[in-house]
This record gives structure tokens, C-alpha cells and sequence, in this order.
């Protein structure tokens, strides 16, 4: 394959890989409707006529990150050195193992390109390709979760063949949301 493309698809970089963390914290549906204004088909980018891109970096990357902070501080001062005349040091210290292994198992960037042209999509982690395969193997669901007050919170999820679970969007129960350019993005179903 000629360099810049894999198996037909443009593998140039575009778009903003920490794009999906920075929905807000407390208006995720007005920043969602922002994003949506300024490009209707968020959170992908369009990079040719039906050619849509998306960059991400999982969330456990700044998860991993926090708790492996915390917990160095934690071992650090010796905050959690002692309780009832117990030595405690070793649940910071696995919180560090398991913060670096989030970290380091979430640095390489993920890229999902949806080629309407061809009818194809191509999953690749740092550059290697995972997947490759038709477009009807690529789908959104909507999730629902709920907190202990029985509230409803709703997530959009990318999901596919050998593509791991995309949250694109949490929702609040107060929302109604019009999915009608995400869906464009993976052609009709029949």
C-alpha cells in the first residue's frame, strides 16, 4: 500500500484525540449541542466526501493517571501509613501498580475511519490495524444507566466488530437528543 494509506483508506492525522473528555462536567448537553452546531457530524471529522475520522485516546488514560497521583502522594506523606495499629502501605501501592497499567495500556491513540465510499471502516491502534471489515458491523447503541436516586443517565456507545465500546456521549434524563447526523455517519440499515 502506498505510504499515507492503508487498503484505501487515508490514514493522514486530523481531529482531537482528547475531544471526548471535554464534554463539561456539568452541562454535557449544552456542550454537546455547541459541538454539534459547529460540526454536525461530532464527534467524527469528516476528512473526505463520506471519509469520516475519529482520534481518541480511552478515558482510563486521565483515570489512570489521577489515581496513580493520588496514590504516590498518599505513600509520599505517609497519609495512609497506619489504622488501628495496622500497617496499610500496600493498597496505595497497588493503587500505583494499577494506575500505571491503566496509563501505559491506554498511551496509544485509537483511529476509526467510517469509509462510506468504499463501505468500509478500518480500526487501528497507534498505526497497526486491528480490523478492518464492511460497514454493517459498525453500530451505535443507546445505553441507560442509573444512579442509587433511580435518576436515568444515557450514553451513546460505538460499538462493532472487534472495536472496543466508545462511550460518545452521557446524557442526562432531561435531554432528548436528535442522533440524526451520527447515524448518517453509518449509512442505513435494512
Amino acid at each position: 500500500a502506498p505510504k499515507g494509506r492503508i487498503s484505501g483508506l487515508p490514514t493522514t492525522s486530523s481531529g482531537k484525540p482528547f475531544q471526548l473528555w471535554a464534554q463539561g462536567l456539568f452541562c454535557t448537553e449544552r456542550s454537546l449541542a455547541r459541538r454539534l452546531k459547529s460540526n454536525s457530524f461530532y464527534p467524527f471529522m469528516q476528512q473526505q466526501p463520506n471519509v469520516f475520522v475519529l482520534e481518541y485516546y480511552l478515558d482510563t488514560l486521565w483515570k489512570g493517571t489521577l489515581l496513580f497521583i493520588v496514590c504516590i502522594l498518599l505513600i509520599s506523606f505517609g497519609l495512609v501509613s497506619e489504622v488501628q495499629k495496622q500497617e496499610t502501605w500496600g493498597f496505595p501501592a497497588y493503587g500505583v501498580g494499577v494506575g500505571l497499567w491503566l496509563m501505559i495500556s491506554s498511551l496509544p491513540r485509537r483511529r476509526l475511519v467510517l469509509n462510506h465510499a468504499l463501505g468500509v471502516y478500518h480500526f487501528s491502534i497507534q498505526g497497526r490495524t486491528v480490523c478492518q471489515g464492511p460497514m454493517h458491523l459498525v453500530y451505535v447503541r443507546l445505553a441507560l444507566n442509573s444512579d442509587a436516586y433511580r435518576r436515568c443517565f444515557f450514553q451513546l456507545v460505538l460499538c462493532g466488530h472487534k472495536l472496543e465500546p466508545l462511550v460518545l456521549v452521557q446524557l442526562s434524563e432531561r435531554y432528548e437528543v436528535r442522533t440524526d447526523a451520527l447515524l448518517s455517519l453509518l449509512g442505513p440499515r435494512g
